[in-house]
């Protein structure tokens, strides 16, 4: 899904029953691209999020090929003309039913919880080594 020239607006409901449906899972949401994505605790990777009434969900290049090529979901493409190669969007009529919603979400969750753990980047105000006065040696 294209949307180069303007962003759709988060559907607070949509947000609400992924919350509800991820329960107890090892996830946290966070405001990302002005709506709302959840990352993997164990890696703070992302693995999904709301856009407008469907949800964008990383699945692995390989897996997205195959989604998109065989129909069963869309091209994640906010930007337009540089899709996230990762990752596919799936409309709302998919994933009307909670059953539908879930398998989605934990296919995106059984692909990104794989990963590793996302490398911090170091702040700029400390040297090379991340410690202060540590530039030049």
């Amino acid at each position: 899904m294209s949307m180069a020239d303007k962003w759709p607006e988060m559907n607070k409901g949509l947000e609400d029953r992924i919350d509800g449906l991820l329960g107890a899972m090892p996830v946290r949401r966070k405001k990302m691209f002005g709506t709302s994505a959840w990352f993997m605790q164990v890696n703070d990777q992302m693995f999904a999020g709301v856009w407008g009434d469907g949800v964008m969900l990383r699945v692995g290049q390989d897996e997205a090929s195959v989604l998109v090529e065989s129909g069963q979901a869309g091209q994640f493409d906010p930007m337009g003309g540089r899709p996230m190669k990762e990752y596919v969007y799936v409309n709302s009529e998919q994933i009307a039913e909670d059953a539908d919603l879930v398998s989605w979400l934990e296919r995106g969750a059984d692909f990104t919880g794989a990963l590793p753990a996302k490398v911090k980047r170091r702040s700029k105000k400390s040297g090379a080594s991340g410690e202060p006065g540590e530039r030049g040696k």
